[in-house]
């Protein structure tokens, strides 16, 4: 956690020193798909079971114990969106992500709105607001989260020209979680969704990876 605090102040120093090439916001016809990488860090509570068996003269009560406990939300996730208006700012998509050492990925749905606002510049370079909502889960859980942040495209894999262009940003990201066969487990954090590829060629200024 005192990494990516650290990560985030030192982001726009190290930007002044390695600027990254100009890229206009919106290009002559706007891509399709847009996708994404990014990694999650979060903290908040979590409502576990314990190993104190709970007192009850109900038999048919649960017999494990909740308790509340601190917990720290890790995850790498991937995402895409289509247009559902012409302006292509209201999308709809799936999303997927690992979270932590789980075995059980979660998938799930998105709306997103961008251009909220329309204009926003972080780290010297022109971009939009975003705001998503998702939903999902896996047979263990569901979960649903709400995001907003900042959003701008970047030039991954070389010009980015064709159907689809890869987005960078970072967002501030609220997440709950609830257990399907206990609604008294449950989760929730807050934290920083930052997409990690693009930030890392950013950070480092590795001018061949701009070419």
């Amino acid at each position: 956690m005192r990494f990516l605090c650290l990560l985030i102040v030192l982001m726009p120093t190290l930007a002044i020193a390695h600027p990254p090439p100009e890229l206009a916001y919106e290009p002559a016809s706007r891509p399709i798909v847009e996708w994404s990488t990014w990694f999650r860090l979060g903290y908040g509570v979590a409502h576990l079971p314990s190993d104190v068996v709970a007192r009850s003269t109900d038999p048919a009560a649960p017999t494990v114990a909740i308790e509340q406990q601190r917990t720290i939300d890790a995850a790498l996730g991937f995402e895409l969106s289509l247009p559902l208006t012409a302006r292509g700012n209201l999308r709809f998509g799936p999303w997927f992500e690992f979270r932590g050492f789980s075995e059980h990925p979660v998938a799930g749905g998105q709306l997103v709105l961008t251009a909220v606002p329309a204009k926003l510049d972080m780290f010297f370079y022109e971009g939009k607001g975003i705001l998503a909502l998702r939903a999902g889960g896996n047979d263990r859980e569901m979960t649903g989260s709400v995001a907003w942040g900042y959003l701008a495209p970047w030039n991954l894999f070389g010009s980015q020209t064709g159907a689809s262009r890869y987005m960078i940003g970072v967002r501030f990201v609220a997440t709950v979680s609830r257990d399907l066969d206990d609604p008294r487990v449950w989760s929730a954090t807050g934290g920083l969704e930052v997409e990690p590829f693009g930030a890392l060629r950013y950070l480092l200024g590795i001018r061949s990876w701009y070419r």
